[in-house]
């Protein structure tokens, strides 16, 4: 009972082993296929590629043959002949633009090969970037060949030293340092002579002493001015004050000379009799008003005096006709 499945068993097993490895054998020619087919359009896009490249570098050689039978120049334009950096650049780019060149020409820029890009109509551009530039002058030759027709241009390239930046700066410091002194010269304010002071700070030791005297000399002239200010202004005060004294002692005193003459008026007064208009007339002086008296050289009669009345004594102090 138990060994009668085995033959079904081993022969089940035989037959799927024989049908994987008819699979097997039908995948594996299937990759071979589609590797082929791959293998067939590679080297047809090679071949494609090669008979392109033919037909375009043959095309540039026919271009270039022509420019040279032509005797077409090469010019290399939008470079400046000269460059000139200051001390604390030490990269730059240039950038160019050439015309009759074929686009089998090669450009080399100092010890390097640029690159042309945007042929157009026998033109291109170049451009490289510089590092590392050193100090002081330096020529750099920019040279296109195209066949057997070449050209150069030379850039000059001056970047500054540390020694010419030095003196630049100093120059620089100089001048401010001089128009700041003059401007405090002219207009010697506080603020004028602070700020040139600043400047002169900034420059060398062995470069301030002229300007520091000559600062000096205009904070001691400001100082004089100043004191010469104060003292005209104290002496005006004082010169205010003793007038105004003067002033009050001379009112203080008129004052008291008018309050004597008019108490020895009061007290003529009380002692004379008026004098009487018969007395008046016997002795030839009689006013009428005080016009006619002054009219005839009178004035500031006292009580008891010729030519004195009641009537003329408005004010009734004594003293007719006053002036």
């Amino acid at each position: 009972m138990i060994k009668k499945p085995l033959p079904k068993l081993i022969a089940l097993l035989q037959n799927s082993s024989t049908n994987s490895t008819r699979k097997n054998q039908t995948s594996t020619k299937e990759s071979k296929k589609t590797f082929a087919v791959i293998g067939i359009v590679a080297a047809i896009v090679c071949v494609l590629t090669v008979i392109s490249v033919g037909v375009t570098y043959a095309t540039a050689l026919k271009d270039q043959s022509r420019l040279e039978n032509d005797n077409i120049p090469i010019t290399i334009s939008g470079i400046n002949g000269e460059v000139k950096l200051d001390y604390h650049t030490d990269s730059h780019e240039i950038s160019g633009e050439l015309s009759g060149v074929s686009t089998l020409a090669q450009v080399t820029i100092g010890n390097a090969i640029g690159s042309l890009i945007d042929h157009h109509n026998n033109t291109a551009k170049f451009k490289h970037r510089f590092e590392n530039i050193p100090e002081g002058k330096r020529d750099i030759v920019v040279s296109v060949v195209d066949g057997s027709r070449h050209t150069d241009k030379t850039i000059t390239f001056k970047r500054q030293t540390k020694a010419e930046y030095d003196k630049q700066k100093l120059e620089e410091a100089l001048k401010k340092a001089e128009e700041s002194t003059k401007k405090a010269e002219a207009e010697p304010t506080d603020e004028h002579i602070e700020g040139a002071k600043l400047d002169i700070k900034n420059l060398p030791d062995d470069k301030r002493t002229p300007f520091s005297e000559r600062i000096a000399k205009l904070e001691k002239a400001k100082q004089e001015e100043k004191e010469r200010a104060e003292k005209a202004k104290k002496d005006a005060e004082e010169q205010k004050s003793r007038a105004e004294q003067a002033a009050a002692a001379a009112a203080a005193a008129k004052k008291t000379r008018q309050q004597q003459i008019q108490q020895q008026r009061q007290r003529q007064a009380a002692v004379a009799p008026a004098a009487t208009p018969a007395q008046n007339q016997a002795a030839g002086v009689f006013f009428r008003n005080c016009k006619e008296a002054h009219a005839a050289g009178y004035s500031n009669m006292s009580r008891g005096t010729p030519g004195y009345r009641e009537e003329l004594d408005r004010d009734h102090d004594g003293i007719a006709c006053e002036r």
